[in-house]
């Protein structure tokens, strides 16, 4: 009975462990470990670019397209009482991510700041309001962005930190 039950657990996890190695994004989401409180709330959802990115967005693709989105990945999570929508995006290259990075700046009227966050190299903006915060990093060829509903701007920063960290391990190990 044991048996039977641990291979009806492999035949059922199957699919998402195939959905989750064909999502070259999915290891760059950041963890409770490095945001403590932070749970995924079900899978990510991974889309090639061009068309495909209505997927992720219902509307305003073309921006992404324009810009440069090879692919992207959006995953949902929950942190200090709180809904996180994480979006993260692969560019063709590191000047798409990084003329991206300050158009959506501009769109929240925030400044774009120049950070190091052990051992990567990238630059972010971050904005909250009265019941929300948004964030924007750019890192390498990644582009993330986070929005928060709280206006919580440490936790979204921090966030932000995580995945720039987990895109840096994942360059360097290339």
């Amino acid at each position: 009975m044991a048996r039977k039950d641990a291979l009806a657990l492999v035949w059922l996890a199957a699919p998402a462990m195939v959905l989750a190695g064909n999502d070259p994004l999915l290891r760059l989401f950041p963890t409770a470990t490095e945001v403590p409180g932070l749970q995924a709330v079900g899978d990510a959802r991974h889309c090639g670019g061009g068309e495909e990115l209505t997927a992720l967005y219902d509307g305003g693709f073309e921006r992404y397209v324009q810009a440069g989105v090879t692919s992207a990945s959006q995953r949902f999570f929950t942190v200090a009482g709180g809904n996180v929508e994480i979006t993260l995006h692969e560019m063709k290259d590191d000047k798409a991510a990084s003329t991206l990075l300050a158009s959506l700046c501009k769109d929240i009227k925030a400044p774009v700041e120049g950070g190091i966050f052990k051992p990567a190299k990238g630059n972010l903006c971050t904005d909250g309001g009265q019941d929300s915060a948004y964030g924007y990093l750019a890192v390498g060829k990644l582009l993330a962005m986070v929005s928060f509903d709280r206006s919580d701007i440490k936790t979204t920063r921090a966030i932000l930190a995580a995945v720039a960290v987990r895109a840096a391990a994942a360059t360097h190990a290339r």
